[in-house]
């Protein structure tokens, strides 16, 4: 699911505001875990981001409806955040908003996730100190996230945070072929201009 910055913008404050009031009420693992349980819901359940978001649902009805789906199964803080949420009209970013609260709670924790893409899977010693350096660098725990990509040919990409390092063997042979894709570019030029 993909988000534009103003999204990302709202979810980052309503993430803040609940990893804070979940904190306080010693949830925010619980509160983290029903955020993820409620993003992949709306992603397999194909009428639910409908119900969510729609305008024709009225918004008490829909409050009362999540009062009773939820109330009693999942923390206050979660239920009480999701009625927020409809109150605001912002239920609709509740994907956006799971996805900012694990953010911010790995950084709380001093952790920090690292996506690897590679074009064959990566064996345990390779994934191990990629893991110390990574540490290193940071200086927090990584998890990994591990995606295999056979169009990469070779190498990897790795994502930490908003940093990405493309060491794949596509983006070497797409730089390469730009610089000569430029070179015959100017080299061209050259050779009109010597004509005319």
């Amino acid at each position: 699911m993909s988000f534009d910055d103003r999204e990302i913008a709202l979810a980052s404050v309503y993430a803040a505001a609940l990893l804070t009031l979940a904190k306080e009420r010693k949830e925010e693992k619980d509160v983290g875990e029903e955020l993820e349980q409620m993003a992949d819901a709306l992603e397999k359940l194909p009428f639910f981001p409908s119900f969510l978001t729609s305008p024709t649902v009225n918004l008490k009805r829909r409050r009362d409806t999540l009062e009773k789906m939820f109330r009693g199964r999942a923390s206050q803080t979660f239920v009480d955040a999701l009625l927020v949420l409809n109150r605001n009209g912002r239920l609709g970013l509740l994907h956006a908003i799971s996805e900012q609260y694990k953010t911010l709670y790995r950084e709380s924790q001093n952790r920090v996730k690292a996506i690897v893409q590679s074009a064959a899977p990566l064996g345990e010693a390779h994934l191990t100190r990629l893991r110390d350096e990574l540490k290193r660098r940071t200086g927090k725990d990584v998890e990994f996230e591990s995606k295999v990509r056979e169009d990469l040919l070779g190498g990897m990409i790795l994502q930490v945070g908003d940093k990405k390092i493309d060491a794949s063997i596509s983006r070497k042979l797409e730089k390469m072929s730009e610089a000569i894709l430029d070179r015959w570019s100017r080299e061209l030029l050259r050779a009109a201009e010597y004509v005319a």
